[in-house]
């Protein structure tokens, strides 16, 4: 019922843009574009709503299917653990029957270490056991929604499966041009293999020049993103940037020649999709590639003040292509930093002139950061819940090693001679290196990155506001505009003083899933105790699950980290200045636990029951995901019976408990 309202709704609008043109074409400039803009965003609503499962008849949920056929959507990235891929759904096997089907799922594949690796590819064709649930949300306040991440990727299920429930029945049955692409930059990575013997210089040029990161290490990326200078390495605007201008400079030449400047035009335009073939036709560099084209096109009519309209059209192309893709991160941030750039850029270089020539350059390199940042800060605190404090001092150090790196790369990719090509790697491998200590310089540096900051969906549209009022008044010189601004910043400012007080003066304790370890934190007025079995904070698993909320309230090295060396039968009881927690593992029923506020119970027995008197000093019993769904399910029967207050922590979320 809601797709036939908004399929009439483009209809009637249709209807009213053509009555405009043909009866009266006075209300053209004022009727036109609103009702245009209106339309297309009903337009994209049906386009997307006809993507979802519930409007597919034959979704592979739809019946119950033993084993389904699909297609290899993407690259295999390798994990530690597992082989992860997004899979097309061709078909259900059901007992004696093969039926079409359609959907997406996100399969992962274990890793055998006795075993090597399967090789998989783009347009693989596999038949695998029907072992598909419905993606998870997370289970912890503020970590990373990977739900929602596959949702805006029209994937709403996952899989995990075993090497043995899977055989490869075809290949090469994706999107040709794709598949040729992704050969291409297979061939070059190896290339770079060849030449660049150092991990860390090769995850860096192959992700800078060909944008590939399967395998590319926590430690190098984070470096990067602490630094505000993770762009480099998500072939986008930047890279392909580099290469239009190394090309109009090469081929300025040509303009001195009557029909040059069609010719110059014509060979960036190839050299540019060639550099995208080159790298995969990744989403970010087929973006650029886009937006770039449609930039030289408006150019090269040599039209005046095309650039928005371009950057526009090129975002309309790609969203009819694929409407998803406005859910995208990196197409967010890429085109909110380009509008930047177009509007924010002149004003600034235009108000702060500088004449000096090399102190021009360096001026103009922060200015092109500060306008860029400015527009992409409200997403990025929003996502990312952080801020690199130094973003401007990691820009200025970046463009010139990452130009060197980007240029010698190429070189590198289509030199013909292995000993040129040998010496290009060595270079490389130092230049990588140069940049990688610089930028860990950075991030060592005190207070690098403004962490645990809090920005709800409100919030975000107030910061937008704020910098759209400032645009507007700065471009027309009007007092009212400055007024909205001012009152824009005010709500805005005080929203976060609220927000910031709500943290500062919480006290309570949080219990956090993380599968079968401990993590348990404190947090007593802006002061955080942390205690878990895994070894530190630094942890990769805490890292993810467990720091993103913890930040909010303090900064992760003031966090009091301690060890929890828990061991079967025991029981322990910890005094906080917010209430009194108490640990069982395993320990037996003869043995009557402490009278605490908490008590975590983990690894219980077949045997283990409870009993309102044996837990009568017990406020709340949380049971964790260490203990097996059989003995789980036998508890909570039992405590629904006594009438006991407890908590399942397995499959559920964190337990938060808040002192009153």
């Amino acid at each position: 019922m809601l797709f036939q309202i908004v399929y009439g709704c483009i209809i009637i609008m249709f209807l009213l843009l053509m009555c405009s043109e043909v009866y009266n074409k006075r209300w053209r400039r004022t009727v036109f574009p609103p009702v245009f803009y209106i339309m297309l965003f009903f337009l994209g609503v049906f386009w997307i709503g006809r993507e979802l499962p519930a409007q597919q008849l034959r979704h592979f949920m739809s019946a119950e299917a033993e084993y389904l056929v699909g297609v290899v959507r993407d690259e295999p990235v390798f994990g530690e653990a597992s082989i992860r891929f997004p899979v097309e759904i061709r078909y259900a096997v059901e007992t004696e029957k093969v039926r079409p089907a359609t959907g997406k799922i996100m399969l992962s594949i274990a890793r055998k270490n006795e075993k090597p690796d399967l090789i998989l590819s783009y347009g693989d064709e596999l038949l695998f056991r029907n072992n598909v649930v419905e993606a998870r949300a997370p289970y912890n306040p503020k970590q990373f929604d990977y739900k929602r991440y596959l949702a805006h990727k029209n994937i709403y299920h996952q899989a995990y499966i075993q090497p043995a429930d899977m055989r490869l029945i075809g290949s090469q049955k994706g999107n040709s041009l794709v598949a040729k692409a992704l050969i291409i930059r297979q061939y070059f990575v190896r290339k770079f293999d060849s030449f660049i013997t150092d991990r860390e210089a090769l995850e860096i040029c192959s992700a800078l020049i060909l944008g590939y990161r399967a395998n590319f290490q926590t430690e190098t990326l984070t470096a990067f993103i602490n630094t505000g200078t993770v762009h480099v390495l998500s072939v986008s605007g930047l890279h392909v940037g580099m290469v239009f201008f190394l090309l109009n400079f090469l081929l300025g030449f040509l303009d001195r020649h009557p029909h040059g400047r069609p010719i110059r035009f014509t060979l960036i335009l190839i050299s540019i999709w060639g550099y995208v073939l080159l790298t995969g036709m990744a989403p970010s560099v087929l973006r650029a590639g886009v937006m770039l084209s449609f930039l030289l096109i408006a150019g090269w009519s040599q039209r005046a003040n095309q650039n928005l309209n371009s950057l526009f059209a090129s975002a309309c192309c790609l969203l009819l292509f694929n409407p998803f893709t406005i859910f995208e991160i990196g197409f967010q941030l890429s085109y909110l930093a380009v509008f930047g750039l177009f509007t924010i850029y002149p004003l600034l270089n235009k108000a702060f002139p500088v004449n000096s020539k090399w102190m021009r350059i360096i001026w103009q390199v922060i200015l092109v950061s500060v306008s860029a940042q400015l527009f992409t800060m409200p997403l990025t605190l929003y996502y990312f819940q952080q801020f690199p404090n130094y973003f401007l001092l990691g820009n200025l150090f970046v463009p010139v090693p990452a130009a060197v790196l980007m240029y010698g790369g190429i070189i590198l990719a289509i030199c013909p001679f292995p000993f040129v090509s040998t010496y290009l790697g060595t270079g490389l491998t130092y230049l990588c290196h140069v940049l990688l200590w610089g930028l860990k310089a950075i991030k060592g540096l005190p207070f690098a990155t403004a962490q645990g900051i809090s920005l709800s969906e409100t919030q975000l549209i107030l910061f937008f506001l704020v910098i759209i009022f400032l645009l507007v008044t700065w471009y027309s010189q009007c007092k009212q505009f400055l007024w909205c601004t001012l009152i824009s910043v005010a709500i805005l400012l005080l929203s976060a003083v609220i927000t910031s007080i709500r943290y500062m003066s919480y006290s309570g304790i949080k219990i956090y899933n993380v599968g079968r370890e401990v993590a348990i934190a404190v947090i007593d007025q802006g002061k955080v105790s942390l205690m878990s079995t895994l070894d530190s904070v630094e942890h990769p698993r805490l890292a993810m699950q467990v720091l993103p909320d913890l930040n909010h309230y303090i900064r992760t090295e003031d966090i009091v980290f301690y060890k929890l060396e828990l061991k079967n039968d025991q029981q322990m009881r910890i005094q906080t200045s917010v209430g009194i927690l108490g640990i069982m593992d395993g320990a037996s029923v003869e043995r009557k636990p402490m009278r605490c506020d908490i008590l975590l119970w983990r690894n219980m027995s077949s045997y283990h029951t409870l009993d309102v008197g044996y837990f009568s000093d017990v406020g709340l019993l949380i049971i964790d995901g260490s203990n097996t769904s059989d003995i789980l399910l036998k508890i909570e029967e039992n405590a629904d019976a006594l009438g006991m207050p407890y908590y399942v922590l397995k499959n559920n979320f964190a337990y938060v408990w808040e002192k009153k």
